[in-house]
């Protein structure tokens, strides 16, 4: 255990009884104290700089997002909440680093299986229920919404093209905030129950581009593949629609959104200074299986 995790354990209430470094990135905390059980979450202030936060705006959008859960955690929607006990609070700014303590949601991994994909789109569904029923908010500070990616790298211009096209209409239904990254990697199985978990990259959004970011992981042939399997994306986004009800066109918005959630990585990876050929490769397949694509997703929804 690192000293600045120990000197945060110091700010809990209660001594932590026991203290495991998970998986995952960041490699967060789960800390049990007191007959509870947290996650510790770092953001790390110097990671977030070269993304064009300060520390101020930084601790303004973590706080954002804390708001949210707070409100999600209303609804009756299991997903992480915020747990006030740093010495009152759920954040605290130490050590180059932005802490978080939030509940800890129990559950295994959910396995590459197709099944389990209606599953994780019936889950997304009834978050984005549960999202419309918290408080109205501004948008959250620091978000990269699609409408303002534009990275540099002169592959994404056909699919920025594709995506300005369809905008209007992507902005015509309805917005609301967003997990983000609702992939089977921040999916878990508790039981029979399904539940999101990692809700850092919640902002502000449309819901279809939310499908969408979800799609960008499940919908690959497998995990690591730069193509799509329209199989598995047409049984993510019916377990979706079984729940909420997609309208006829969304099968060109969801497609565009794919698009769209590739160049939000890509501008974050340029900014970061980071390299990956395979984000641009898998916009690139968007494009050329755009066709099988939206008709997959319409048989979803017809």
């Amino acid at each position: 255990m690192t000293a600045d995790v120990r000197r945060l354990l110091d700010l809990l209430p209660q001594p932590a009884d026991e203290v495991v470094q998970l998986g995952g990135p960041y490699r967060p905390w789960l800390v049990r104290y007191g007959g509870r059980a947290a996650i510790i979450r770092a953001s790390d202030l110097e990671r977030l700089r070269r993304l064009g936060f300060s520390a101020d705006l930084a601790m303004s959008s973590i706080e954002w997002l804390h708001d949210f859960l707070r409100d999600l955690s209303g609804t009756g929607f299991a997903a992480p909440a915020p747990v006030d006990d740093l010495r009152g609070t759920s954040v605290v700014s130490a050590d180059g680093a932005i802490w978080e303590l939030l509940t800890f949601v129990p559950g295994r991994s959910v396995d590459w299986v197709e099944c389990a994909m209606r599953r994780a789109g019936d889950l997304l569904a009834r978050f984005h229920d549960a999202s419309l029923r918290t408080r109205p908010r501004p948008q959250r500070p620091g978000a990269l919404p699609m409408s303002d990616c534009r990275p540099l790298d002169p592959r994404a211009a056909t699919a920025r093209t594709q995506l300005e096209a369809e905008l209007a209409g992507i902005r015509a239904g309805l917005s609301g905030v967003v997990h983000g990254d609702a992939t089977q990697a921040n999916v878990v199985l508790d039981g029979d129950d399904y539940r999101l978990v990692d809700f850092a990259l919640g902002y502000e959004e449309s819901l279809v581009f939310d499908i969408a970011a979800a799609l960008w992981r499940n919908g690959r042939a497998d995990p690591n593949s730069v193509t799509y399997d329209p199989r598995r994306v047409e049984t993510f986004v019916r377990g979706y629609h079984d729940v909420r009800r997609l309208d006829a066109n969304d099968d060109r918005r969801i497609v565009a959104c794919m698009m769209a959630r590739g160049l939000q990585l890509q501008q974050r990876l340029e900014l970061r200074g980071g390299v990956d050929d395979t984000v641009m490769l898998r916009v690139m397949s968007i494009e050329r299986q755009q066709s099988d694509l939206r008709e997959a997703i319409a048989s979803a929804i017809s």
